[in-house]
């Protein structure tokens, strides 16, 4: 198996870490020099900061599922396209008591590793989207056609 292989096993690993809430688990992956960088969540930088969001999501949105749609592999990094699912029913989401609403929540990842541990992801992910879905943002607050 090479490398790239062997990267791109540890991110579906860590996917299924996240399905099944084994956090003992999905630390072993992670270099302890770990960052991630979302623009949307400068609050999750470091891993302890980071873990939170899955964590939190296992329980707001049972049943929480995180799926690769499509990845690859170059070098050091793994590119990947990922779906969330789940159901708002766990628990309050920004102040929104649980509503039963499907979250779908698709994101692109890239995944940078240092030996065989993630040392650092990049994410960009579909919030606004989400903030949909949840009802945090009314869809009639959005411009019909901003570009007028």
């Amino acid at each position: 198996m090479t490398q790239q292989e062997k990267n791109m096993q540890t991110w579906r690993d860590i996917q299924a870490c996240c399905n099944r809430g084994d956090w003992e688990a999905l630390a072993t992956y992670f270099d302890p020099d770990f960052r991630y960088i979302n623009a949307s969540r400068p609050d999750l930088g470091t891993y302890d900061e980071w873990i939170k969001s899955p964590m939190a999501n296992f329980t707001t949105f049972p049943p929480c599922r995180y799926t690769i749609k499509e990845m690859t592999a170059t070098d050091d990094k793994v590119w990947a396209y990922c779906h969330h699912y789940g159901v708002h029913s766990g628990g309050p989401y920004m102040g929104i008591q649980p509503t039963g609403n499907e979250v779908n929540v698709e994101w692109i990842s890239i995944v940078t590793f240092n030996g065989d541990k993630v040392i650092r992801i990049f994410s960009i992910a579909d919030v606004l989207g989400m903030f949909i879905q949840l009802g945090v943002i009314d869809r009639s607050q959005l411009p019909v056609n901003p570009n007028r």
